[in-house]
């Protein structure tokens, strides 16, 4: 058995993961890389739609590019796994956003135990910024991988990522590292969000607030605080579209049409899409005006989108606004309503990925015997930090298991 790490051994997105046999050959993540937006493609022979299939399945660990970003051009044969969320977002929303190419992936979803060849691959449930996020278990003849994907131990759904830790006898963990270069550790979990985001909405002002609408446990800390606060969320169509693909985890995830929630109809690619797919329309008994919001902007917490930022800052004193951003901090800079709105910033937000001392217990716990760096940029750290051996690999470098 061998281990290839394709990209991600010292570099965070872009991750693929390649554990093999004589006959049977498995990917774990396929993703876009963050930083060399040039030299995208991996050199995986038997992958792509103009190769003789030659991989047995791909598993996908989470919906966000860095993971799933290169499966368009992945040959249609071969079979994919993966969550039923995180299917919903890459089939659907990503059509929305544009990305047409991934309507027809060969998707399956993954909820129990999957033999391919000698390989039996494990899904599990872990907490992290996108829903519906799995980690696998690897097991052939005896060995026992654990690939982590993206994880973490402070959002709302900690006690996932924690039973990781049940896992025995595990020969290697193949585990991220994105917080390893931030000197920022001090943990706050998303309950800590909700109360912070509460305490600024008690103002009289009208208050922004920035988040990815695919980040589910940031739409539930906003829409509580709201509730709390007695305010009304004012969300955009692409966001009504996206909860409607997390209807699947359980019937309390927040919806367009729930108290509190009211919807702006403005520009851009995503509303023009949903229009053209004839789903922008069903939002329409939640239409609200930037008049209408302007008139008693006490009431209202809007979540940015171009649109309705433009609108109602070409009508409204921005000192009279309050602008919470609860995103990761190196977004800032592409906002076309940042500029404006920069004295007014106040950050609210906590990381997708774990923090040292959480991966530090985890791995006490699980108690691995080898631990392999993936998706972090400092991998040499590692070996300050975790009591095992730990393998340091270049991209492409064949580990022999």
């Amino acid at each position: 058995m061998q281990l290839i790490i394709h990209r991600g051994t010292h570099e965070i997105g872009g991750s693929c993961v390649e554990i093999r046999d004589k006959n049977t050959r498995l990917l774990f993540d396929l993703g876009l890389p963050l930083n060399d937006t040039e030299n995208i493609k991996l050199n995986i022979n038997g992958l792509y739609k103009n190769d003789k299939s030659e991989i047995n399945g791909i598993f996908i660990t989470h919906s966000h590019p860095d993971h799933y970003g290169l499966l368009d051009s992945v040959n249609p044969e071969i079979p994919m796994y993966t969550s039923k969320i995180t299917a919903n977002i890459i089939q659907n929303v990503s059509k929305i956003k544009g990305e047409d190419n991934y309507s027809d992936l060969n998707l399956n979803i993954i909820e129990k135990p999957v033999n391919i060849g000698d390989f039996t691959i494990i899904p599990h449930n872990v907490d992290h910024s996108a829903a519906g996020s799995l980690a696998y278990e690897i097991i052939r003849s005896g060995k026992k991988i654990l690939y982590t994907g993206d994880l973490r131990f402070h959002g709302r759904t900690s006690y996932l990522s924690k039973n990781l830790a049940k896992i025995t006898d595990l020969d290697y963990l193949i585990m991220e590292g994105s917080t390893l270069d931030r000197p920022e550790q001090k943990i706050k979990t998303e309950d800590n969000v909700f109360d912070e985001m509460a305490n600024v909405f008690t103002t009289n002002k009208l208050c922004f607030v920035s988040f990815s609408s695919q980040n589910l446990d940031r739409f539930i800390s906003v829409y509580k605080a709201c509730l709390k606060t007695k305010k009304t969320l004012v969300i955009d169509p692409y966001t009504c579209f996206v909860l409607e693909n997390f209807k699947d985890i359980n019937k309390n995830i927040p919806q367009w049409n729930w108290n509190n929630i009211r919807v702006y109809f403005g520009g851009g690619k995503h509303t023009k899409n949903l229009a053209d797919c004839g789903k922008l329309f069903t939002y329409k008994s939640k239409k609200i005006s930037a008049g209408e919001i302007l008139s008693y902007p006490e009431k209202y917490v809007v979540k940015t989108a171009n649109a309705i930022c433009d609108k109602i800052l070409s009508l409204y004193d921005v000192s009279k606004i309050e602008y919470i951003y609860s995103m990761w901090s190196g977004y800032l800079e592409n906002s076309s309503y940042l500029d404006i709105l920069k004295p007014q910033i106040r950050p609210i937000h906590t990381s997708g990925h774990a923090y040292i001392r959480d991966l530090q217990e985890f791995v006490q716990k699980i108690e691995p015997k080898v631990i392999i760096p993936i998706h972090t940029q400092l991998p040499e750290k590692y070996t300050e930090l975790y009591n095992a051996e730990i393998k340091i690999l270049k991209d492409g470098e064949i580990l022999n298991l």
